[in-house]
């Protein structure tokens, strides 16, 4: 190699330096210097880092702690029970698995202790009654994640059981199902509503855009212009699940309303 050759490539790697130092600098200058949102706290699951997320032990955790609101997961079993559970089974300790939830009794599904790989103590099923009655002891909001495409008859049955545990002007109803949410908002139009998505350019926003429901989306589909949208028409905008400092100060630059967390402010690393 020459010495002109090796001249080049000094010039060149000097550059390529002097690029990746202006990129850095401007990046750090978005992370640090952007203006950011001031977002409220929904405790996924109940506090979920620390106990196993949809449990009373979980529920009661969050509701004695600094969240804005604490979130669970409604199914409803074979004999009318509605429970707090995230998959369509129940997994417990012993290694057997439910029916769907929706196939089993409710007895049968609060007989034996849940598979639990959070703390040593035996922990079971939660009924939605329960997780109400954390919320209010902690005066926390009730995010209700709907996993089913309830009926109508379903709905009404949830909002009377609100109504009896609770304040329903204090509750959020989500769901990646977007006709249960039409259906609460012609009941009672004043319920808090947002549609969850992780898909990216998800047709329906324009629907909710229209309609006047919120949205509760994936951080890695977030993106400032979707949030500006939803601001504009008056709507508020979720994201979850943001668990590092980094990723909850880039969703505070994208002016989140709310954030969906497994931990506490303090717990962040």
């Amino acid at each position: 190699m020459n010495g002109r050759v090796r001249k080049i490539l000094f010039i060149g790697g000097l550059s390529l330096v002097g690029v990746i130092v202006i990129a850095a600098i401007v990046l750090a200058g978005i992370y640090f210097l952007s203006p950011k949102s001031t977002p409220k706290y929904v405790a996924h699951r109940g506090y979920s880092r620390i106990y196993l997320g949809n449990t009373q032990e979980a529920f009661q955790a969050a509701a004695n702690m600094g969240f804005y609101g604490i979130e669970t997961d409604v199914h409803k079993t074979k004999d009318g029970v509605y429970i707090c559970n995230h998959d369509d089974t129940v997994k417990f300790a012993d290694g057997t698995v439910s029916a769907d939830i929706s196939e089993s009794d409710f007895a049968d599904l609060i007989s034996k202790p849940l598979k639990n790989d959070k703390t040593e103590e035996d922990v079971y099923i939660c009924t939605f009654e329960k997780y109400l009655e954390a919320c209010a002891t902690g005066n926390k909001v009730a995010v209700i994640e709907l996993k089913r495409d309830f009926s109508a008859e379903d709905l009404q049955e949830i909002l009377a059981i609100v109504d009896g545990k609770y304040d329903r002007k204090k509750i959020s109803v989500i769901s990646f199902y977007y006709d249960p949410l039409l259906l609460i908002k012609s009941m009672d139009p004043s319920v808090n509503l947002q549609y969850l998505s992780e898909t990216k350019d998800d047709p329906i926003f324009d629907r909710c855009l229209e309609d006047g429901i919120s949205i509760d989306v994936r951080q890695s589909i977030l993106n400032k212009s979707m949030v500006n949208a939803f601001h504009k028409a008056g709507l508020t905008v979720n994201t979850w699940t943001v668990n590092k400092k980094f990723d909850l100060n880039i969703v505070r630059i994208k002016g989140v309303d709310y954030v969906t967390t497994d931990v506490f402010r303090e717990d962040r690393k």
